[in-house]
């Protein structure tokens, strides 16, 4: 009898085990759009309000770029996980310098003058959704087409509006981080479910002092777990895409995130909507880095990587 409890015990600890690494969390966004120009000024200047009460640096505020009426084109920029809103100031001014309105916000806990802080720990995949949703309701005063770009953990959260929300016309996801470079599916993601449960610690990056001085230098386990939970997510989605047109862009020589993972989640979403999804990879042999966006970043050769995106988007240089 002690037997067949014991192997019952531990049949049950093995499908709780089975459950616990499969569970994918859920996400929720409310929508408040902005209804007019002046609401969404409104709206942003709300968030000025809130970010002058927090210590952070002079580039981590959250940026708007506005023509003095509503445009025709409207672009939410994402920055990515250790990031602020300055990684996309140089191409926010271009968009800006073209015609469209642009909206760059500051992720929760990005952005803070001291760039060890343990606030950066505390980021979860809901906080990069509520990132793009808040800026969605800016942006839906602001132009009467959406484009939402994402960059890596940012492109996350613009992957998981393509998925959910209406509205957007369009999405481009930089440098996606579905997952981390040199780690295999399985064993991310059970990593990723014990990390979310266990004591933080930190992951200092390799050859940090190549970055700009803004950018926190190290990663917490949990903000990377809660991360990657939203990957699982928006890798876990079945349904129709509601975004009109999807595009991926992603370089062959980025040992940041899983290249491989990227080209698989294009395929399946292309699968399911075809003739909406296009990826496009930069050539290893280019050695552009993961950061293919902030010009002051190593490697990022916006040279190269901005007349792509540019055309991506519709736009000539």
């Amino acid at each position: 009898m002690r037997k067949k409890i014991n192997l019952a015990l531990l049949l049950l600890i093995f499908v709780a085990l089975i459950f616990f690494v499969l569970h994918v969390p859920k996400f929720t966004s409310t929508p408040h759009p902005a209804l007019s120009y002046e609401e969404a000024l409104q709206k942003f200047s709300a968030i000025q309000q809130q970010e002058a009460t927090l210590p952070l640096s002079s580039e981590g505020h959250s940026r708007l770029m506005v023509h003095p009426a509503k445009t025709e084109r409207v672009f939410v920029l994402l920055h990515g996980l250790s990031n602020c809103p300055q990684q996309f100031a140089s191409l926010g001014k271009i968009l800006f310098s073209q015609g469209a309105n642009v909206v760059i916000l500051r992720a929760r806990d990005a952005g803070y003058a001291n760039i060890l802080t343990q606030e950066q720990n505390k980021q979860s995949g809901q906080d990069l959704v509520d990132q793009a949703t808040e800026s969605l309701h800016i942006a839906t005063g602001l132009g009467r087409k959406i484009t939402v770009i994402g960059l890596s953990a940012g492109a996350l959260g613009a992957a998981w509006m393509a998925e959910h929300c209406e509205g957007i016309d369009q999405v481009l996801l930089i440098s996606p981080f579905f997952g981390a470079y040199g780690w295999s599916l399985p064993a991310l993601d059970i990593a990723t479910a014990f990390l979310v449960y266990l004591p933080n610690f930190y992951i200092w990056k390799k050859n940090d002092s190549s970055e700009p001085s803004y950018v926190y230098p190290r990663y917490g386990t949990q903000c990377l777990a809660k991360t990657l939970q939203l990957s699982r997510a928006v890798r876990s989605f079945k349904g129709p895409l509601k975004a009109q047109h999807l595009e991926i862009l992603f370089s062959g020589a980025d040992v940041v995130v899983n290249g491989q993972l990227t080209k698989k989640v294009a395929q399946q979403w292309a699968l399911k909507n075809p003739g909406k999804v296009f990826e496009y990879e930069f050539p290893a042999s280019l050695n552009i880095a993961h950061d293919c966006i902030s010009p002051n970043s190593y490697n990022s050769k916006t040279e190269l990587s901005y007349p792509v995106i540019l055309k991506t988007l519709n736009y000539a240089e």
